[in-house]
């Protein structure tokens, strides 16, 4: 069965989630790791942040989007606007921190 899956599609999509039931125990941080190490071991990674409430994998990166998840909730941007570049090519989606509306 898999040898049928690879030639329907030979690069699929692999999808890696970071979740706890409790804040405060690193999610972002291996999160953010784990993706700038694939991106640079020559991967196509693109890193989606979903904390609505608290974000801050832009921080971590050192990027200042001027887009963010909330942008595409509301209608306002497309996901492909909002996507910003980090290191080693790593492609990111901020989103938004602090917005009452998006907890």
């Amino acid at each position: 069965m898999s040898g049928l899956r690879n030639v329907a599609n030979p690069n699929p999509v692999r999808v890696i989630t970071v979740t706890s039931g409790k804040g405060g125990v690193g999610k972002t941080n291996v999160s953010v790791n784990m993706s700038v190490a694939l991106a640079a071991s020559g991967q196509n990674v693109l890193l989606m942040d979903a904390d609505l409430g608290l974000a801050n994998v832009d921080v971590l990166l050192g990027l200042q989007p001027s887009y963010n998840l909330s942008h595409v909730v509301n209608g306002e941007r497309s996901l492909e606007e909002v996507m910003v570049s980090g290191p080693e090519g790593l492609k990111v989606i901020p989103a938004s921190s602090g917005l009452k509306n998006m907890e």
